[in-house]
């Protein structure tokens, strides 16, 4: 048997209907209304906060450590790039120290350093990681292009502890160290390892020397901390 069709509402029948609904809605729109008008008086005063905050945000992010320095322990050719490391670890938004460590055993500070494998400058970094023209032992650009590496190693996602001494380690051997066993390691990237961890880890308890920095000068650090103080014309101690 087929159903009959709901009857439609007549224009007299539907506009009071209509009405009833609007005024039972009535109240949620005042609210709306009272709500949208209350954040629109905030508003501005929202924005500029948080623009202001951003701008605080970058300030705060660039500045320098309390007193500018570095760890007492490092050597006096590292010593000599104290104000200049300070800067380029708040732009790259790292800790002097770490940076301090790297050049100590990179370079031991000497800008003009060269390996026989093409590392050039305080930093030792291989030509490929330069743009075309770059004076590669131009000490800002120098720096710049090093701790784009390691900032690379540390915020790498087979780093994800942001391992210190893995990226110690893949900053000499390359990001393969992330994916081999200590024992297949380069024996350079498993003494990287050693030197950095130890000198690191020196230079958070405030120690005014470090026993593996002077393991290092005397396993051949030295001849490296020699031609840094030749080429920056630096007294002897």
């Amino acid at each position: 048997m087929a159903r009959e069709k709901p009857a439609k509402p007549s224009e007299t029948e539907a506009v009071p209907q209509s009405r009833g609904c609007l005024v039972r809605l009535l109240p949620f729109w005042i609210a709306l209304c009272a709500v949208l008008a209350l954040i629109g008086s905030f508003l501005p005063n929202m924005v500029a906060h948080f623009e202001s905050l951003g701008r605080y945000t970058d300030e705060r992010r660039l500045e320098a450590p309390p007193g500018g320095q570095i760890a007492p322990l490092f050597t006096a050719e590292v010593d000599h790039w104290t104000a200049e490391i300070v800067r380029w670890a708040a732009e790259a938004q790292l800790d002097p120290d770490l940076v301090a460590t790297i050049i100590q055993i990179e370079s031991c500070g000497d800008p003009l350093a060269q390996s026989p494998a093409g590392a050039q400058g305080l930093m030792q970094v291989m030509p490929l990681h330069f743009a075309i023209g770059e004076d590669m032992l131009d000490p800002d650009t120098n720096a710049r292009r090093g701790l784009s590496v390691l900032s690379e190693c540390l915020n790498s996602p087979y780093n994800p502890r942001n391992d210190v001494g893995l990226a110690f380690a893949c900053y000499n051997g390359g990001p393969s160290v992330f994916v081999y066993a200590w024992s297949a390691w380069p024996e350079e990237s498993r003494y990287y390892y050693t030197w950095g961890t130890g000198i690191y880890a020196d230079t958070q308890t405030d120690a005014a020397s470090s026993e593996t920095l002077q393991r290092w000068l005397a396993a051949g650090g030295s001849s490296l901390c020699a031609s840094a103080r030749s080429n920056l014309q630096l007294e002897a101690d």
